[in-house]
């Protein structure tokens, strides 16, 4: 299922375990950046090197993932300002597109939900305590830019960090969301976190060989 939702790419996912590959679903809350404030929900997997090299099967995909060098594609991206959606699109070859997105902080927990045709079709929340301040991390990130596949590395710092496995997905029946539902969601999270602040920077995306 996850191949298909990405075949046009021409990227595969990297298993680690038969049948089996990582999804990260990231909400962002976006207060100051070159693009101004908005919300951002992203939903990536991880994804073999292009060109494909040569991995201990399974075993090499989560010792690359653990150590950040495992990279990622993102396949669904939708932002709430016209010029995060330019900046992505146009920079990056990200594929944003502008969605209703809102969060909240409700009862000690960070909600973000996605809105179509006034209806709530997913909705996310974690607890948003957090004391922790991981080592940053460098990942990089795979894209389509102009019309081949580019790689970026995306730096991030994190502060007032909390981890755990009390993340909960909730989504509707409606269409935009049923990609979601193929993949067998929702279900509890292997891992899920909130990470109270971000600073963060994107490399020129680098032609891949």
């Amino acid at each position: 299922v996850a191949n298909g939702l990405i075949t046009e790419s021409g990227f595969k996912v990297a298993e680690i375990a038969p049948g089996k590959a990582l999804m990260s679903l990231a909400c962002v809350h976006y207060t100051d950046t070159e693009c101004g404030a908005y919300e951002e929900i992203g939903c990536a997997f991880f994804v073999h090197g292009f060109p494909a090299k040569s991995l201990i099967p399974y075993l090499g995909t989560w010792a690359s993932i653990l150590r950040g060098h495992q990279p990622s594609f993102t396949w669904f991206l939708p932002v709430t300002q016209k010029p995060a959606l330019e900046c992505g699109i146009q920079m990056w070859g990200y594929p944003k597109t502008i969605e209703d997105i809102r969060h909240s902080r409700i009862d000690g927990r960070t909600v973000t939900t996605l809105h179509r045709d006034g209806e709530e079709v997913l909705r996310y929340s974690v607890g948003n305590t957090g004391s922790k301040t991981p080592k940053p991390i460098h990942a990089p990130v795979y894209s389509i830019f102009e019309g081949k596949p580019h790689v970026g590395y995306l730096t991030q710092h994190f502060s007032e960090a909390s981890y755990g496995r009390d993340g909960e997905l909730l989504l509707s029946g409606h269409a935009l969301v049923e990609p979601l539902r193929r993949l067998g969601l929702p279900r509890k999270p292997l891992m899920s976190g909130h990470m109270g602040k971000l600073r963060f920077s994107m490399s020129a995306p680098e032609p891949l060989q």
